[in-house]
């Protein structure tokens, strides 16, 4: 039983490894195919995932926790930071807990450009999942909310075996 639970476990990460390349890299070499203007930011890719963690956060994030997030150091974090900073995408505010440190946050011309790149991506993946038959269609809506429902559970920490 223990080995069964073991290879299902693999087998889904390894699925699950292979689904995600799917998704992103086709949808989002679509979206730049049917807009190239879309690609056209002077944003580096890491620039733009460090926008896309940004993005994530209302309160703001702190240097050290961005850092640990997209698993690079802080030194190679605050030269980007500062060139998204000085290019008006992200703003540096004062911790209020600790004022000490500072906190990232997107600025309106951050969230702008977020916003743009998964509205493309969103475009992209709509137009994709037209051509699908109305069975497919079908089968692709509960298999991705039954995704995002155990995503939801394991975030939370209620999806553990009983």
């Amino acid at each position: 039983m223990l080995t069964n639970l073991k290879d299902q476990t693999q087998k889904i990460a390894e699925n699950f490894i292979r689904f995600l390349p799917l998704v992103y890299n086709r949808m989002d070499k679509t979206a730049l195919k049917n807009n190239p203007e879309a690609g056209q930011t002077s944003l580096t890719h890491l620039q733009q995932h460090i926008l896309e963690e940004l993005a994530q956060t209302e309160a703001g994030i702190s240097v050290t926790r961005l850092a640990n997030s997209i698993r690079i150091s802080k030194q190679q974090l605050t030269p980007l930071i500062m060139k998204l900073e000085e290019a008006g995408y992200v703003s540096k505010n004062p911790d209020p807990i600790d004022r000490r440190a500072v906190l990232l946050l997107l600025t309106d011309k951050g969230k702008d450009i977020v916003t743009r790149h998964w509205g493309e991506f969103y475009r992209a993946f709509t137009g994709r999942i037209a051509a699908l038959s109305e069975e497919d269609l079908n089968d692709l809506d509960y298999a991705i909310d039954k995704i995002v429902r155990i995503f939801e559970r394991m975030e939370r920490g209620d999806g553990a075996r009983r």
